[in-house]
């Protein structure tokens, strides 16, 4: 086995990685389950979405409104995104109309619907995922995750910090034949900017220590600050006029450097994994806006760092090999289907995606999601 650092290249998708030990071999997954709630959850949130609602003009919020009030929409329908919805508190429930159809209109959710989705989703976990080991993002806690596992579920172990932060979780499965964590699962605050005002504060990290094979393997998974993907797209990380959600993933690359730094400590191997929200290839390549270089002019991302000096490559400024036992390497992400997939797959790790490429990457045949290089 190695130290593996794993980019998630293809959004929501699930990914896979093989560590080997001498015969042994295991399966380690990721997967954002996207806002995913335990079937107890949904008639708090249910009563809520299907109240009516009229957008204030001046403040762009949705307040209450009896039925039938013009230009009034059920909250289900209201498809903006992270709409401000009276009542609906995006810190402990999804987004009314977080699914939706291929038109882009909101789909209401049901008790059946969302039994139909846990039942898709734990056949795929058991017949192509497979994991040993799983970290999940974008769930609300052990429940969500077990319902996901389904029959399944009896098999494994699971962790999350049910009811802290907000109902972005992170959590982990792995099978009970690895037997009770080595070290706990336990949560990393740092990397959720505590100190920044709440509506500021992000995701934070979450670790746990398994056991396999007679080695000691640390795993910690990331579910970063969003849409700062890529410098070919305009988001580059140390840009002066940075928008905020720049800023905010530059503010957690110094946390994160801090925890990656200890990860070794104590064990045989580590693991990282999660939703970077971020290109790591294109990072790893160096494209044009994600050069291996700082705010000073500083190219030795081993150097110190001085406060308020942002870095134009978080990949590289993380892993940067000190301590040496820190370094880690990124694994290489590659597609199943056919050979356009293949080919813009393997395009969208130094180049943005043509309309051609990004239209079989997202298709049903191919990865079927919306944002295949997030």
């Amino acid at each position: 086995m190695r130290n593996i650092l794993r980019s998630t290249l293809v959004g929501a998708a699930s990914t896979l990685v093989a560590m080997h030990a001498s015969a042994d071999t295991f399966r380690i997954a990721t997967w954002n389950l996207g806002w995913h709630v335990s079937q107890a959850e949904l008639s708090p949130r249910s009563s809520q979405c299907s109240k009516t609602y009229a957008r204030d003009p001046q403040t762009k919020k949705w307040k209450l409104v009896p039925a039938g009030t013009p230009q009034a929409k059920r909250g289900w329908d209201v498809t903006e995104s992270r709409a401000s919805l009276e009542g609906v508190d995006l810190s402990v429930m999804p987004p009314c109309a977080v699914y939706l159809t291929p038109g882009f209109d909101g789909i209401e959710v049901t008790q059946s619907a969302y039994a139909k989705r846990d039942a898709q989703l734990s056949r795929i976990l058991s017949s192509d995922v497979r994991p040993d080991v799983i970290a999940f993002q974008e769930v609300s806690g052990v429940s969500a995750v077990r319902e996901a596992l389904g029959a399944a579920a009896p098999d494994y172990h699971v962790c999350s910090f049910d009811g802290a932060y907000k109902v972005q979780r992170l959590a982990f499965a792995w099978r009970k034949s690895f037997g009770h964590a080595a070290e706990a699962c336990s949560d990393v605050r740092s990397i959720s900017l505590p100190a920044a005002p709440p509506e500021h504060q992000v995701r934070p990290g979450y670790m746990v220590t398994l056991n396999l094979a007679g080695k000691k393997v640390k795993f910690l998974t990331v579910h970063l600050k969003s849409s700062c993907v890529t410098p070919l797209e305009g988001d580059r990380l140390d840009a002066p006029n940075a928008d905020q959600a720049c800023q905010l993933l530059q503010q957690q690359t110094e946390p994160l450097e801090q925890v990656f730094e200890q990860l070794a400590v104590g064990v045989d191997h580590f693991v990282v994994l999660g939703d970077f929200n971020r290109n790591l290839w294109h990072e790893q390549h160096q494209v044009a806006g994600a050069e291996k270089t700082r705010a000073d002019g500083q190219t030795d991302l081993a150097a110190p760092r001085w406060p308020g000096v942002a870095t134009r490559n978080l990949l590289l400024e993380v892993n940067d090999g000190t301590p040496a036992a820190s370094r880690a390497v990124l694994l290489a992400p590659t597609c199943r289907g056919s050979a356009a997939v293949m080919t813009a797959c393997e395009a969208s790790k130094t180049t943005k995606l043509t309309k051609e490429q990004m239209a079989a990457l997202t298709a049903r045949e191919g990865l079927g999601c919306r944002n295949p290089w997030a």
